[in-house]
Protein backbone atom coordinates (compact mmCIF):
# COMPACT_ATOMS: atom_id res chain seq x y z
CA UNK A 1 0.00 0.00 0.00
CA UNK A 2 1.24 3.70 -0.62
CA UNK A 3 0.90 4.65 3.04
CA UNK A 4 4.50 2.51 3.63
CA UNK A 5 6.14 3.69 0.69
CA UNK A 6 4.50 7.84 2.16
CA UNK A 7 5.57 7.30 5.73
CA UNK A 8 9.22 6.04 4.31
CA UNK A 9 9.04 9.43 2.86
CA UNK A 10 8.16 11.19 5.70
CA UNK A 11 8.60 9.77 8.78
CA UNK A 12 12.11 8.56 8.27
CA UNK A 13 13.34 11.92 7.92
CA UNK A 14 11.49 13.62 10.54
CA UNK A 15 11.79 12.13 14.45
CA UNK A 16 8.87 12.06 16.50
CA UNK A 17 7.60 15.11 19.03
CA UNK A 18 5.16 14.56 21.79
CA UNK A 19 2.75 16.76 21.00
CA UNK A 20 1.08 18.97 23.90
CA UNK A 21 17.32 -3.78 41.26
CA UNK A 22 14.65 -5.55 44.13
CA UNK A 23 16.48 -4.06 47.79
CA UNK A 24 18.34 -6.68 48.98
CA UNK A 25 17.11 -7.78 52.49
CA UNK A 26 18.82 -6.95 55.60
CA UNK A 27 20.57 -9.75 57.06
CA UNK A 28 18.43 -12.13 58.63
CA UNK A 29 18.81 -12.18 61.87
CA UNK A 30 18.39 -14.61 64.79
CA UNK A 31 14.68 -14.49 65.44
CA UNK A 32 13.91 -11.72 63.44
CA UNK A 33 12.56 -11.54 59.97
CA UNK A 34 14.52 -9.59 56.77
CA UNK A 35 12.88 -6.07 56.60
CA UNK A 36 12.25 -6.91 52.73
CA UNK A 37 10.77 -9.95 52.42
CA UNK A 38 11.93 -12.71 49.78
CA UNK A 39 9.38 -12.91 46.99
CA UNK A 40 9.11 -12.32 43.02
CA UNK A 41 11.54 -9.98 40.69
CA UNK A 42 8.10 -8.73 39.23
CA UNK A 43 9.67 -7.66 36.53
CA UNK A 44 9.94 -10.79 35.68
CA UNK A 45 5.98 -11.49 36.19
CA UNK A 46 3.70 -10.30 32.90
CA UNK A 47 0.41 -10.58 32.71
CA UNK A 48 -2.35 -9.57 30.22
CA UNK A 49 -4.74 -6.68 31.06
CA UNK A 50 -8.88 -7.07 30.56
CA UNK A 51 -8.46 -4.90 27.39
CA UNK A 52 -5.55 -7.23 25.93
CA UNK A 53 -2.67 -5.13 26.83
CA UNK A 54 1.02 -6.55 27.92
CA UNK A 55 1.43 -5.70 32.14
CA UNK A 56 5.02 -5.63 33.30
CA UNK A 57 5.00 -6.06 37.72
CA UNK A 58 2.65 -6.23 40.23
CA UNK A 59 -0.79 -6.44 38.88
CA UNK A 60 -1.68 -4.70 42.35
CA UNK A 61 1.27 -2.35 42.35
CA UNK A 62 0.10 0.55 44.01
CA UNK A 63 1.12 2.73 41.43
CA UNK A 64 0.05 1.71 37.66
CA UNK A 65 2.38 3.63 35.08
CA UNK A 66 0.80 2.70 31.17
CA UNK A 67 3.31 3.88 28.31
CA UNK A 68 1.66 4.55 24.78
CA UNK A 69 4.63 3.94 22.12
CA UNK A 70 5.24 4.19 18.95
CA UNK A 71 8.30 1.95 17.60
CA UNK A 72 9.20 4.38 15.27
CA UNK A 73 8.85 7.30 17.86
CA UNK A 74 12.97 8.26 19.09
CA UNK A 75 11.72 9.84 22.24
CA UNK A 76 10.18 6.38 23.11
CA UNK A 77 13.41 5.26 22.20
CA UNK A 78 15.34 7.20 24.71
CA UNK A 79 12.87 6.37 27.41
CA UNK A 80 13.14 2.69 26.83
CA UNK A 81 17.21 3.14 27.42
CA UNK A 82 16.65 5.84 30.65
CA UNK A 83 14.19 3.71 32.34
CA UNK A 84 15.34 0.22 31.84
CA UNK A 85 17.06 0.14 35.06
CA UNK A 86 14.91 2.89 37.65
CA UNK A 87 11.92 1.58 35.99
CA UNK A 88 12.08 -1.97 35.07
CA UNK A 89 14.83 -3.30 37.39
CA UNK A 90 13.67 -0.82 40.37
CA UNK A 91 10.59 0.17 41.05
CA UNK A 92 8.54 -2.68 38.72
CA UNK A 93 10.93 -5.42 40.17
CA UNK A 94 10.10 -3.95 43.92
CA UNK A 95 6.64 -4.21 43.41
CA UNK A 96 5.79 -0.99 43.84
CA UNK A 97 4.79 0.19 39.61
CA UNK A 98 3.32 -2.12 37.32
CA UNK A 99 3.94 -0.67 33.67
CA UNK A 100 1.64 -1.83 31.14
CA UNK A 101 2.67 -1.67 27.28
CA UNK A 102 0.05 0.57 24.58
CA UNK A 103 1.17 0.14 21.46
CA UNK A 104 0.18 3.41 19.77
CA UNK A 105 -0.14 3.33 15.25
CA UNK A 106 1.36 6.69 15.02
CA UNK A 107 2.33 6.43 11.39
CA UNK A 108 1.80 3.82 9.23
CA UNK A 109 4.89 2.10 9.04
CA UNK A 110 4.45 1.63 12.73
CA UNK A 111 2.02 -1.36 11.73
CA UNK A 112 4.92 -3.72 11.12
CA UNK A 113 7.26 -3.38 14.06
CA UNK A 114 4.16 -3.70 16.51
CA UNK A 115 2.76 -6.88 14.75
CA UNK A 116 6.37 -8.25 15.67
CA UNK A 117 6.54 -6.66 19.22
CA UNK A 118 3.92 -8.86 19.56
CA UNK A 119 4.75 -11.83 18.16
CA UNK A 120 4.43 -15.09 20.19
CA UNK A 121 4.16 -16.06 24.13
CA UNK A 122 3.51 -12.71 25.98
CA UNK A 123 6.68 -13.27 28.15
CA UNK A 124 8.58 -12.06 24.69
CA UNK A 125 6.79 -8.86 24.28
CA UNK A 126 8.80 -6.35 26.67
CA UNK A 127 12.00 -8.18 25.34
CA UNK A 128 10.62 -7.54 21.76
CA UNK A 129 9.80 -4.25 22.52
CA UNK A 130 14.09 -3.67 23.70
CA UNK A 131 15.13 -4.71 21.03
CA UNK A 132 13.33 -2.92 18.38
CA UNK A 133 13.80 0.39 19.98
CA UNK A 134 17.38 -0.37 20.71
CA UNK A 135 18.08 -1.19 17.07
CA UNK A 136 15.59 1.64 15.68
CA UNK A 137 18.76 3.70 13.95
CA UNK A 138 19.50 0.57 12.22
CA UNK A 139 16.01 -0.23 10.76
CA UNK A 140 14.10 3.48 10.76
CA UNK A 141 15.53 4.97 7.41
CA UNK A 142 15.52 3.59 3.91
CA UNK A 143 16.15 0.28 2.96
CA UNK A 144 19.54 -0.05 1.28
CA UNK A 145 18.00 -2.09 -1.71
CA UNK A 146 17.19 1.19 -3.86
CA UNK A 147 14.26 -0.99 -5.98
CA UNK A 148 12.06 -1.22 -2.19
CA UNK A 149 9.78 1.58 -3.31
CA UNK A 150 8.91 -0.52 -6.74
CA UNK A 151 8.90 -3.83 -4.77
CA UNK A 152 6.24 -2.41 -2.31
CA UNK A 153 3.94 -1.09 -4.64
CA UNK A 154 3.69 -4.29 -6.44
CA UNK A 155 1.96 -5.70 -3.44
CA UNK A 156 -0.45 -2.76 -2.85
CA UNK A 157 -3.24 -5.33 -3.11
CA UNK A 158 -1.64 -7.82 -0.44
CA UNK A 159 -1.04 -6.02 2.14
CA UNK A 160 0.00 -8.62 4.65
CA UNK A 161 2.80 -9.92 1.48
CA UNK A 162 3.86 -6.22 1.51
CA UNK A 163 4.37 -6.28 5.20
CA UNK A 164 6.87 -9.51 4.88
CA UNK A 165 8.76 -7.36 2.65
CA UNK A 166 8.99 -4.48 3.94
CA UNK A 167 9.87 -5.98 7.18
CA UNK A 168 12.52 -8.00 5.47
CA UNK A 169 13.88 -4.96 3.57
CA UNK A 170 14.53 -3.05 6.60
CA UNK A 171 16.20 -5.55 8.26
CA UNK A 172 13.52 -6.39 10.29
CA UNK A 173 13.20 -9.99 10.46
CA UNK A 174 17.14 -10.22 11.41
CA UNK A 175 16.61 -8.49 14.43
CA UNK A 176 13.36 -10.69 15.29
CA UNK A 177 15.40 -14.10 14.07
CA UNK A 178 18.11 -13.17 16.15
CA UNK A 179 16.17 -13.90 19.14
CA UNK A 180 14.70 -17.03 18.02
CA UNK A 181 11.82 -16.45 16.05
CA UNK A 182 11.92 -18.41 12.30
CA UNK A 183 11.02 -16.87 9.48
CA UNK A 184 7.42 -18.87 9.72
CA UNK A 185 6.74 -17.80 12.58
CA UNK A 186 7.30 -13.83 12.01
CA UNK A 187 5.52 -14.08 8.52
CA UNK A 188 2.04 -15.68 10.57
CA UNK A 189 2.26 -12.49 12.99
CA UNK A 190 2.69 -9.55 10.02
CA UNK A 191 -0.60 -11.80 8.07
CA UNK A 192 -2.38 -11.47 11.48
CA UNK A 193 -4.91 -8.24 9.83
CA UNK A 194 -7.08 -9.60 13.53
CA UNK A 195 -4.68 -7.92 15.68
CA UNK A 196 -3.82 -4.98 13.30
CA UNK A 197 -7.35 -3.99 13.11
CA UNK A 198 -7.65 -3.88 16.92
CA UNK A 199 -4.10 -1.98 17.43
CA UNK A 200 -5.79 0.60 14.74
CA UNK A 201 -9.20 0.40 17.08
CA UNK A 202 -6.89 0.71 19.96
CA UNK A 203 -5.33 3.73 18.70
CA UNK A 204 -7.92 5.04 17.85
CA UNK A 205 -10.09 5.00 21.17
CA UNK A 206 -6.35 6.31 23.01
CA UNK A 207 -6.62 9.41 20.36
CA UNK A 208 -10.08 10.12 20.81
CA UNK A 209 -11.03 8.99 24.37
CA UNK A 210 -7.99 8.76 26.59
CA UNK A 211 -6.50 12.73 24.68
CA UNK A 212 -3.17 10.56 23.68
CA UNK A 213 -1.77 13.05 20.55
CA UNK A 214 1.83 11.68 20.36
CA UNK A 215 4.74 9.47 22.15
CA UNK A 216 5.60 8.64 24.35
CA UNK A 217 2.60 9.29 26.73
CA UNK A 218 1.64 8.25 30.02
CA UNK A 219 -0.70 7.66 32.91
CA UNK A 220 -0.07 7.15 36.16
CA UNK A 221 -3.34 5.70 38.17
CA UNK A 222 -5.44 5.88 35.15
CA UNK A 223 -4.67 9.64 34.59
CA UNK A 224 -3.01 10.74 31.07
CA UNK A 225 -0.48 13.06 32.11
CA UNK A 226 1.67 15.73 30.48
CA UNK A 227 5.51 14.82 30.78
CA UNK A 228 7.20 12.91 27.91
CA UNK A 229 10.20 11.65 29.52
CA UNK A 230 11.25 9.27 32.53
CA UNK A 231 13.43 12.17 34.54
CA UNK A 232 9.40 14.28 34.75
CA UNK A 233 7.72 11.05 34.58
CA UNK A 234 10.19 9.50 38.08
CA UNK A 235 9.02 12.41 39.92
CA UNK A 236 5.37 11.83 39.40
CA UNK A 237 5.33 8.33 40.16
CA UNK A 238 7.52 9.28 43.33
CA UNK A 239 4.62 11.92 44.12
CA UNK A 240 1.76 8.75 43.66
CA UNK A 241 4.52 6.20 45.98
CA UNK A 242 4.31 9.00 48.30
CA UNK A 243 0.53 9.02 48.56
CA UNK A 244 -0.38 11.75 45.79
CA UNK A 245 -2.43 11.77 43.10
CA UNK A 246 -2.64 13.45 39.54
CA UNK A 247 -6.13 14.68 38.34
CA UNK A 248 -7.57 12.85 35.58
CA UNK A 249 -7.59 14.71 31.86
CA UNK A 250 -11.33 16.14 31.89
CA UNK A 251 -12.98 14.49 28.95
CA UNK A 252 -14.36 17.32 27.44
CA UNK A 253 -10.92 18.82 26.93
CA UNK A 254 -10.05 16.02 24.50
CA UNK A 255 -8.62 16.14 20.97
CA UNK A 256 -9.75 14.23 17.92
CA UNK A 257 -7.52 12.67 15.80
CA UNK A 258 -7.94 12.51 12.17
CA UNK A 259 -10.56 10.72 10.26
CA UNK A 260 -7.44 8.70 8.60
CA UNK A 261 -6.90 6.73 12.29
CA UNK A 262 -10.74 5.83 12.92
CA UNK A 263 -11.19 1.83 12.30
CA UNK A 264 -14.96 0.41 12.51
CA UNK A 265 -13.32 -3.26 13.10
CA UNK A 266 -12.16 -4.53 16.36
CA UNK A 267 -10.68 -7.23 17.98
Amino acid sequence: MKKFIAALATGLLIAALPLGALAKPAPRKRAAAPVVPAGPHWDQTITMTDQGFPLMGNPDAPVKVVEFISLTCSHCAEFSKESKVPLAAGLVRQGKVSLELRPFIRVALDEIPTLLMLCGDKGRYFPNEAALLGAQTSWFRAPANPNYQARWQALESNPAAQRKVAARDLGLFKIMMARGYTAKQLDACLADQTKLDWLNSQTNYAGTTIGVTGTPSFMINGALQTVYAWEPLKSLIDTALAGGAAAPTALSALPVIPASRVTTQTQ
